[in-house]
């Protein structure tokens, strides 16, 4: 599968699911475009991501905060094929428990950051449709969302995570919408639903049950490169829209 000639921003790409996603987009020949609030991480992920062909524009790291309602500076998102909304927190405690300001900021950056990335893309993007609809990539499509819900959207896992799992729940209807809302103007909208990966955000936490795939001595994870696949399969299929796919060793199947 090939990116070549593609330009995608990824948020949160600087770290665990992001990072895997900017580096396979990368290997795939994207040009890609890095969005952390943290400038360290940033530079850190841009060392590792694989070097760009000579005459092509380079790989690019920007701090930005996603609940800003400015665009990121220096980002034109009429140049931007793929948008990979990956920044998120995440938030365990019982609701009764939890501050009113740590509801608003799991709220802010995990669904309302995601919509107005979406927002700046789809701006550009629909302004730019009969250009591109009139061009020898019309077959491309005009623009690809892929937003990084979480399997506790379609499920009810375990007490403690409600505001978390509000949050990855409304992602999956605003990436339908964004399907319906987008289709006439060849922009496309998925959404996948990881299951428990281990990441820094993650790593304290462990399943309480098992998986269908679970083989004795797995502890249940799924690993980044599978969502990193399922990020590089809805990104080159021009054809698939609105889907919500689970990468989750089959625990929503039960």
């Amino acid at each position: 599968m090939s990116l070549r000639n593609t330009t995608a921003l990824i948020t949160g790409g600087s770290g665990g699911i992001g990072y895997r996603i900017s580096k396979a987009f990368a290997s795939a020949g994207a040009r890609v475009i890095i969005l952390s609030h943290k400038k360290e991480e940033i530079d850190t992920a841009l060392f590792a991501l694989p070097e760009r062909l000579e005459g092509e524009k380079h790989h690019e790291g920007i701090v930005h905060n996603v609940t800003s309602e400015q665009p990121p500076a220096g980002v034109d998102f009429s140049e931007v094929d793929v948008l990979v909304n990956c920044a998120g927190i995440s938030l365990t405690g019982l609701l009764s428990t939890t501050s009113t300001k740590d509801i608003q900021n799991v709220v802010n950056v995990n669904l309302v950051g995601t919509m107005f990335m979406t927002k700046f893309a789809m701006e550009a993007w629909q302004k730019r449709y009969p250009e591109r609809a009139a061009s020898d990539r019309k077959a491309e499509g005009n623009g690809c969302i892929i937003n990084i819900s979480s399997i506790l959207g379609l499920r009810a896992v375990s007490p403690g995570l409600s505001i978390y799992a509000a949050t990855k729940t409304a992602l999956i209807m605003f990436t339908k919408s964004m399907c319906v809302e987008g289709g006439r103007m060849a922009i496309r909208s998925n959404a996948i639903c990881p299951g428990y990966v281990r990441t820094e955000m993650t790593k304290a936490h462990e399943l309480s049950f098992k998986t269908p795939l679970q083989e004795f001595g797995d502890t249940g994870d799924v690993s980044v490169e599978s969502i990193a696949n399922a990020a590089m399969y809805f990104a080159t299929n021009p054809q698939v829209s609105g889907s919500i796919l689970s990468v989750d060793k089959g625990i929503c199947a039960n």
